[in-house]
């Protein structure tokens, strides 16, 4: 298998069709369909604008996978709160929420790529923390994270009841 190339830039609203359409093939590629989250075309359209951050990766001009970092702030979406951080930190967490790649790209690190970007941003936005929740079943993405320096932290009920891992790594 020839090695491919990719080249790693902000997406933007222009891509949600896309976003969506890799958010369905990476869901019918699957087992058990609680391994992710399916988020709405409002949520992924809202993560292509500031203060919220997607990174894609591109192979020969087309979108392979993509990767979202979501600024939740004080809302009740940062995962910080989880974490027990206190109230006047809770501006220094961001939340990695979403990295799926198409499975016709998978196995050329693109998970592990795409995070690692995302990290240098989270650094240009002068947070301190990165939060994530993967479930305890999706041996790969746990993987991945725990790889990259990722603690986990405990097993939270979230997103309409399903277990998921919280992870936080400082950064």
């Amino acid at each position: 298998m020839a090695t491919k190339n990719f080249e790693f830039r902000r997406c933007d609203k222009n891509e949600i069709d896309r976003i969506l359409a890799i958010q369905e093939e990476a869901f019918a590629a699957l087992d058990n369909p609680e391994l992710l989250r399916r988020n709405t075309p409002e949520m992924l359209l809202s993560c292509l604008s500031d203060p919220h951050y997607t990174i894609g990766a591109y192979c020969e001009g087309v979108l392979a996978g993509f990767a979202m970092l979501y600024d939740a702030g004080d809302s009740d979406e940062n995962l910080g709160r989880d974490i027990g951080c206190p109230a006047e930190e809770l501006d220094k967490v961001i939340n990695l929420k979403l990295v799926i790649v198409s499975p016709a790209y998978r196995g050329n690190g693109l998970q592990r790529r795409m995070t690692e970007k995302l990290e240098e941003i989270a650094v240009q936005k002068n947070k301190r923390y990165i939060c994530a929740t993967v479930s305890p079943d999706n041996k790969f993405s746990r993987a991945n994270i725990e790889g990259m320096g990722y603690e986990f932290h405990s097993q939270k009920t979230k997103y309409g009841g399903v277990v998921r891992n919280l992870y936080c790594k400082k950064i």
